[in-house]
């Protein structure tokens, strides 16, 4: 389950009314992401998209359909699409396959300076300029890929502390529950990222976007939203399992988006 497989399935309805073979248009994000997300699947098939959102309406996965005065369609998932396009990241599926690179032997310093290599690699791919070496060298929170790999030690911190009861045991209306602007912004760039790690063979420099977007959007999350208890006595509520399960699926997006691009992006740092 995942956004790209809703956007396949928009593309087979548009090509059933238009009866003529569809390219898929992604899902793009509107400004209610998660939630909210648009397409111009009718414009580019030429269907009408009135007829195209009332087909629409019947896939489950659907919550609502609105038509734009300009043709493009806002979808609105349910929650339960939601839960699951999460489980499955969470799992890893849906996303490119690559397996993870062995951490180079020698000083931890090698890997890290492998890993800035790499990073750097696919960031100015697209011709962004690149860090000054003073920046590259450091670990603080100026070099991007820092940003990355402190993001993904830090959700796998969480995820040794929640893979026991597993995200299976989420009920889906609690991601609901999660109004934080913070909670929305993780939600919404961990739901984007698969598509941007699509690009990682001709395109890097968006895997190296997305990643880095999602670890931002992770580290202003986690101090804010927590999903564990963390006062005395304080029982696990539906929210925190909710949010334990958006951690577990960032948690695998950042691990696979650094696998494509050859890096190993360690549990602690």
């Amino acid at each position: 389950m995942s956004l790209d497989a809703l956007a396949r399935a928009v593309a087979d309805a548009a090509a059933y009314l238009s009866r003529m073979p569809v390219t898929p248009a992604p899902l793009e994000r509107t400004d209610r992401a998660p939630w909210v997300w648009v397409t111009a699947q009718a414009r580019r098939a030429q269907v009408d998209p009135r007829a195209l959102a009332a087909a629409l309406r019947r896939d489950d996965r659907i919550d609502a359909v609105a038509t734009r005065p300009d043709g493009l369609l806002e979808v609105t998932v349910t929650p339960n699409f939601v839960a699951a396009a999460l489980r499955d990241l969470a799992s890893g599926s849906g996303m490119p396959s690559a397996p993870l690179p062995l951490v180079p032997a020698g000083p931890e310093g090698d890997a890290f300076r492998l890993a800035v290599s790499r990073f750097e690699a696919a960031r100015i791919a697209g011709g962004a300029a690149p860090l000054p070496a003073q920046i590259a060298a450091r670990r603080t929170l100026d070099n991007p890929v820092m940003v990355v790999l402190l993001a993904h030690a830090r959700a796998a911190r969480v995820a040794e502390q929640v893979l026991g009861s597993g995200p299976s045991s989420v009920d889906p209306s609690a991601l609901r529950t999660l109004t934080d602007p913070l909670d929305l912004a993780l939600l919404a760039e961990v739901l984007d990222a698969p598509r941007r790690l699509a690009w990682h063979e001709t395109r890097p420099q968006e895997v190296a976007a997305g990643l880095l977007a999602v670890a931002t959007a992770y580290l202003a999350w986690e101090e804010h939203c927590p999903g564990l208890p963390t006062r005395p006595g304080e029982v696990t509520t539906a929210r925190h399992l909710a949010r334990q399960l958006v951690s577990l699926a960032g948690r695998s997006v950042l691990e696979r988006g650094m696998a494509v691009l050859g890096v190993s992006a360690p549990a602690r740092m």
